[in-house]
């Protein structure tokens, strides 16, 4: 079954703040509905995704390591 996006993640979604620190105040994103969540679940509400935990691009990762 494929996964689609139902919306219930906009109710959800983290406040707004700077991009470079979303990951080190615990937000987690979902690759699949482009939003970021505070949650303590590792999957995402909407979708069900795997939500994603450390940032992509090597600038980002490298200074968190």
């Amino acid at each position: 079954m494929g996964r689609t996006c139902r919306g219930i993640c906009q109710m959800h979604k983290a406040e707004p703040v700077p991009n470079r620190i979303r990951y080190e105040i615990g937000q987690k994103r979902c690759t699949f509905c482009g939003i970021f969540f505070s949650i303590s679940d590792t999957r995402c509400i909407c979708c069900k995704s795997v939500l994603r935990t450390k940032p992509k691009g090597k600038k980002k990762r490298s200074s968190q390591v």
